[in-house]
């Protein structure tokens, strides 16, 4: 498994860089960030497109175990209005089909809260009737956290959710679930390397 980690690293840094290599937003009037800083490189659009590594990351470690199937993802029908699923696996031997909002930030504003709760039970519904001989195995990953311990924010976004009867994944759990092993320090080490590489283009 060390070696689907090794491949993963190498593959993250080939993304990222490519994503540098392409045009750079920065920000503009109109927001306080340029008030205070005038025009700098666009954190936010730099971790929108780390967001999607995100599901990079999590589908490329789902392939890469035999014991798991990963199912289309992305724009589907369901209930006649079109969603955007970010992750479905199945567990053949288990009977089990798993479904994974991805987040990499946990809280959510006042809005988007009610309406992600609302859209994991209706695709969950879903599948429940599209999958009847699957159990269904609904949550939330959000990936940029390794465990819950060393969260001091976004707690009561999390009991809102599994008050809902929603499950909140972190990597840890993920890793855990599909049995591969990524140590801690190593996972935050790797993406400080990332965030590294950002700075550095931000400089030249």
């Amino acid at each position: 498994m060390t070696n689907i980690i090794n491949e993963l690293k190498k593959k993250g840094i080939e993304w990222v860089k490519e994503i540098l290599q392409g045009s750079i937003t920065y920000t503009k009037p109109g927001s306080l960030t340029y008030l205070l800083n005038g025009s700098k490189p666009s954190e936010q659009s730099f971790n929108i497109k780390m967001g999607r590594f995100g599901e990079f990351m999590a589908k490329y470690l789902i392939m890469c175990n035999p014991n798991f199937e990963l199912l289309p993802c992305g724009i589907q029908t369901i209930n006649e209005k079109n969603k955007d699923i970010d992750l479905i696996f199945k567990d053949e031997l288990n009977k089990i089909i798993y479904y994974r909002e991805l987040k990499a930030n946990i809280e959510l504003d006042t809005e988007k809260l009610p309406a992600t709760i609302n859209k994991c039970k209706e695709i969950e519904a879903s599948l429940k009737t599209t999958h009847s001989i699957y159990t269904i195995n609904c949550g939330i990953l959000n990936w940029s956290v390794y465990n819950r311990e060393i969260l001091t924010s976004g707690l009561s976004n999390i009991h809102s959710f599994e008050k809902a009867g929603i499950k909140i994944d972190h990597m840890e759990d993920f890793l855990t679930l599909i049995n591969i092993t990524w140590p801690v320090a190593d996972f935050n080490d790797y993406f400080r390397y990332l965030g590294s590489l950002k700075d550095a283009k931000n400089k030249e």
